[in-house]
């Protein structure tokens, strides 16, 4: 196959190309900006760091670095360039996205929204014989709270915890109304908060769990260093958060693209963990880093300590919106079409310490 393949330098695009290079043996066409020598600079930087080394030469051969952009006209590609690249794809990947939590939701449009509505664009000139494969996120549910949520599943009624959801919601919306309107396949994966016990180089893209270490650091000292006694955090006591493993994630994408349904429509799946993590589990983590600390998860913070206030402020968006969810994701689609998929482990103290960085990674982050 030849794949384009969008947001290749990002922390779960990289491992894809990973995968789909050298696991895969497709050619792949990575769309970033920059100029195509800076592209493939940085993604093959990204590839040497999940390889532990340069990759083989043959490998990279099937890699192909194209500047460009999903939020403007034709990719911001020139027409003849546009026309080449949609006569030679067979197969999209579009993983690209802005994730920040706290952008505003017009910037989001832009990427999020914009940005699949002209890769859409480019499958529709391509041609039916290009698959498209659309990288979602579980938390298009929302605000709700409870219950399973069905993969079939795509409502707005309880409204979003951040825009970043609303974008990526009005984005699957988007690939829906495509695939019914041209009578065209869509896969849809719907990852939760991926994480690993591996952490990439200095300056390449970082995981969650690993942003939430660095967040703890502040001019070189440890947010809670020399704390002790009680510290309360603004969360609902008895929160969990669904994280998996990136590495199982991508495995879990591979087979669920290669084995989707070839009906017309959008099929849509989610990646997610069997085991929600408590957010105890993650707050005993950062307890066991500094004895003596003591961290308590309240609904409401009322006249707070200095280091109360400071805590607050340095926890990451996806702990204090998603520990509040009781809710399920329905898994199926991986039940049924990835039955040689063992599920991941649940993630414990020791495995969420090493994805915070307070314990050297206990395997490298190969897919």
């Amino acid at each position: 196959m030849s794949i384009l393949l969008t947001g290749a330098t990002g922390f779960l695009g990289s491992r894809l190309l990973y995968a789909l290079l050298a696991d895969e043996g497709h050619e792949v066409t990575a769309l970033g900006r920059g100029t195509s020598a800076e592209l493939r600079g940085r993604v093959v930087t990204c590839l040497t760091d999940l390889a532990g080394g340069p990759l083989p030469d043959a490998v990279l051969s099937r890699l192909h670095c194209l500047s460009g952009d999903v939020s403007r006209p034709r990719l911001g590609l020139p027409p003849a360039q546009y026309s080449r690249l949609a006569g030679r794809t067979t197969a999209i990947w579009h993983s690209a996205a802005d994730i920040s939590l706290s952008a505003p939701l017009c910037s989001l449009r832009e990427t999020n929204v914009a940005g699949t509505e002209r890769v859409l664009e480019l499958a529709e000139y391509a041609g039916r014989g290009c698959r498209v494969t659309y990288v979602s996120t579980a938390f298009v549910a929302g605000r709700r709270r409870n219950g399973c949520i069905a993969e079939t599943e795509l409502d707005d009624t309880y409204g979003f915890e951040t825009p970043y959801e609303q974008t990526k919601f009005e984005s699957e919306r988007l690939v829906r109304a495509w695939a019914g309107r041209h009578d065209r396949p869509v896969t849809v994966l719907r990852p939760s908060v991926l994480v690993s016990d591996s952490h990439p180089a200095e300056g390449l893209p970082q995981h969650p769990f690993a942003e939430m270490g660095r967040r703890s650091e502040r001019s070189g000292t440890a947010l809670f260093e020399g704390v002790s006694g009680r510290v309360r955090l603004p969360m609902v006591p008895g929160g969990t958060i669904n994280a998996v493993q990136v590495e199982y994630a991508v495995r879990a994408m591979l087979r669920l693209a290669a084995r989707a349904p070839d009906g017309p429509g959008a099929h849509t799946f989610h990646v997610v963990h069997p085991v929600d993590t408590p957010v105890r589990l993650i707050l005993d983590a950062v307890e066991s880093r500094h004895p003596g600390l003591r961290l308590e998860q309240v609904p409401r913070l009322t006249d707070p300590s200095a280091i109360e206030s400071l805590a607050a402020a340095h926890l990451p968006g996806f702990l204090l919106r998603y520990g509040v969810q009781r809710r399920s994701y329905e898994r199926s689609g991986i039940r049924t079409l990835a039955p040689d998929l063992t599920d991941p482990p649940p993630l414990d103290t020791a495995y969420v310490r090493a994805a915070l960085g307070y314990e050297p990674a206990t395997a490298h982050c190969h897919p």
